[in-house]
């Protein structure tokens, strides 16, 4: 504050020239004697300047109290020097206390010292005719004594509120309770009640006062109230309170809360210290654009581990106070491959933000960040029906085979959706980076799982597959059968497709292929029956598609039946192909008969007519 007024001072001189006649070279003297004839000519030292004392000229005690308020305590004791003779006909003993306060350390006088100051201040004040003692004369007698330090204004000097802040710095002292008397004892604790006391008569709801949040947050911030200081502001500027929580938390002057139940953005520690709960802070700022700029939302939210370094619980607490939040974004944002990592069409992995950021969130590999975050996502996603993100996360935490997983689940949905509706498409990933025009990379080197908007599960499987059994590294990973349950499926999905495109014959051999259902059992009863046994042990992803499957092949005989009945032409190809077909659902409808209380009612309804519309039996 001494600094900012010197500043302001010599400002105000150099914007006055003809007013502060400073002349010849401007020292530290001179620019305080200039300041005050500026302010002598605006009329600004008070309503009585009669009863200033002067000293060749200038108004020697207003001189002195500016330098005190510039900071400028040793050009006081040489301007004093300089005037000694004037000063020892004005105040013989004033020189006297001013060595003494700045030889100390901590600018205090001796007892004895401190006995006398007070009393001649006592003395002046109580004696002396009203409106015949200088005001900034008395100023410097309480800054230098600390008289009265229960009298704390500057009532008859003109001021602001910046001077009455200074005022009440100069006047504190750090003390021993035992060392200090009861009247003299102003120090932080003092000044802080003083503060408060201020806010809530002159700062609170409805103030009058110009710019009120800013001017006591200035004031709290100038006391150390770092806690209060930003709650109080928040209400008003939520900005500028998470950005000044932020860089005093930085340099580790804001206590926070290691209580993560407690909503509140101010509580109290059990011996009644003040504490932000800084985490929520930064949280909520990043609710404006974490959408827009899922990046910068990182950014923030890595701030949180600031206090991971504290000891104790607390430390951990807010470590994974940082994780959650992270966690949070990434699952609200989507932003899979951007935070998270991508993979290229070749398998290799792309740093995502929060894994460039290892080091700012305390964890120190690759091992513990997969750990952390990733996997978390992954299983929220996987829980959420998030098939792409939950195949991209899982990819990227190194579990291939809960990938694989979770792609045969989604096939194995989509073969269960009725023949003739849409069935429901996946919601692609966000792209890591928007291709100009929505152009894919011409270079295949470039192109990334995010890159490619896959919506279809039969794709998806397909592209996975295909990395997957590219690279013995994976394959290693990956359960064998669990790579055979994707290979079935995606036969099945072939049949389908077959089935959609009236390529029933196709559709047959597809079916065949999958080994799902006896369809080459030949009629076959041991056959038969075996499968049926075997059904229980069956993968769910695989069982929970049979019906429709065995819907889709007796449909299939039936309509390749029907087409080859039409053929122009009849050969005895023509009626091998006829019988084989009738024998595959026959097969196939003994085969549900076997399991028919395991099949959806409806199913088995479905086979019978269909079968016997179709003759075979």
């Amino acid at each position: 504050m001494e600094s900012q007024f010197y500043s302001q001072l010599k400002a105000t001189v150099a914007r006055s020239p003809r007013e502060a006649n400073i002349g010849g070279v401007p020292t530290s003297v001179a620019e305080v004697k200039g300041y005050v004839r500026v302010r002598a000519s605006r009329k600004e030292l008070g309503p009585d300047v009669e009863i200033l004392q002067e000293v060749n000229g200038d108004y020697c005690w207003v001189v002195i109290y500016y330098m005190f308020r510039a900071g400028l305590y040793d050009v006081a004791a040489q301007y004093i020097n300089e005037n000694a003779a004037a000063f020892k006909q004005i105040d013989r003993k004033f020189t006297g206390y001013l060595r003494a306060f700045l030889s100390s350390s901590e600018h205090r006088l001796s007892s004895e010292m401190q006995v006398a100051i007070n009393n001649e201040y006592s003395a002046r004040a109580r004696l002396a005719p009203e409106n015949s003692i200088d005001p900034y004369r008395m100023m410097c007698y309480k800054i230098v004594g600390r008289c009265e330090v229960g009298q704390r204004n500057l009532d008859t000097i003109s001021s602001d509120m910046t001077d009455w802040m200074w005022l009440q710095f100069a006047l504190a002292r750090e003390y021993e309770k035992r060392d200090e008397l009861a009247h003299e004892a102003f120090g932080l604790e003092e000044l802080r009640a003083s503060i408060g006391a201020i806010g809530e008569r002159y700062f609170g709801p409805g103030s009058e006062i110009a710019n009120a949040p800013t001017t006591f947050f200035f004031m709290q911030i100038m006391a150390g109230m770092f806690e209060k200081a930003v709650a109080d502001l928040y209400p008003h500027n939520y900005v500028s309170a998470t950005h000044f929580a932020i860089a005093l938390n930085f340099y580790g002057l804001l206590r926070v809360s290691g209580d993560l139940s407690n909503e509140d953005l101010l509580s109290h520690t059990t011996s009644g210290q003040p504490q932000i709960a800084f985490g929520s802070l930064v949280g909520l700022y990043t609710r404006d654009f974490r959408t827009a700029n899922a990046t910068a939302a990182v950014d923030y939210l890595t701030l949180i581990c600031l206090n991971a370094d504290m000891t104790g619980d607390i430390g951990k607490a807010q470590k994974e106070l940082c994780y959650q939040a992270l966690i949070e974004v990434v699952l609200e944002t989507r932003e899979f491959a951007q935070l998270l990592g991508d993979v290229r069409s070749d398998g290799q992995r792309i740093r995502g933000a929060i894994e460039q950021r290892l080091k700012l969130i305390k964890l120190d590999n690759e091992k513990e960040f997969l750990k952390h975050i990733t996997l978390v996502a992954a299983r929220t996603a996987e829980d959420q029906s998030r098939t792409t993100d939950a195949a991209l996360l899982f990819h990227l935490a190194e579990d291939y085979d809960k990938v694989i997983t979770v792609v045969n689940d989604a096939l194995s949905v989509y073969l269960t959706t009725e023949m003739g509706e849409q069935p429901a498409k996946l919601t692609p990933l966000k792209p890591r980076t928007q291709q100009q025009g929505g152009v894919q990379p011409q270079d295949e080197r470039l192109s990334s799982l995010s890159l490619t908007a896959i919506d279809d599960p039969v794709e998806l499987a397909f592209s996975m597959r295909g990395l997957y059994t590219s690279n013995d590294v994976y394959v290693t990973k990956i359960r064998g059968d669990n790579l055979e349950i994707t290979n079935r499926l995606l036969t099945l999905a072939n049949a389908r497709i077959a089935i959609e495109q009236s390529r029933f014959a196709d559709a047959i051999d597809e079916v065949t292929s999958s080994n799902l259902l006896p369809a080459n059992a030949s009629g076959n009863l041991s056959d038969i029956r075996a499968r049926a046994q075997a059904f229980d042990q069956m993968e769910t992803m695989l069982a929970r598609t049979i019906g429709h499957v065995m819907l889709w092949t007796v449909v299939a005989c039936s309509n390749q039946v029907d087409k080859l009945r039409r053929a122009e032409y009849e050969t005895g190809f023509q009626q091998e192909a006829i019988k084989r077909c009738i024998q595959t659902a026959k097969d196939v409808i003994v085969f549900a008969g076997l399991i028919r209380y395991r099949l959806p009612s409806r199913v088995w309804e479905t086979l019978a007519q269909t079968g016997q519309d179709l003759g075979a039996y």
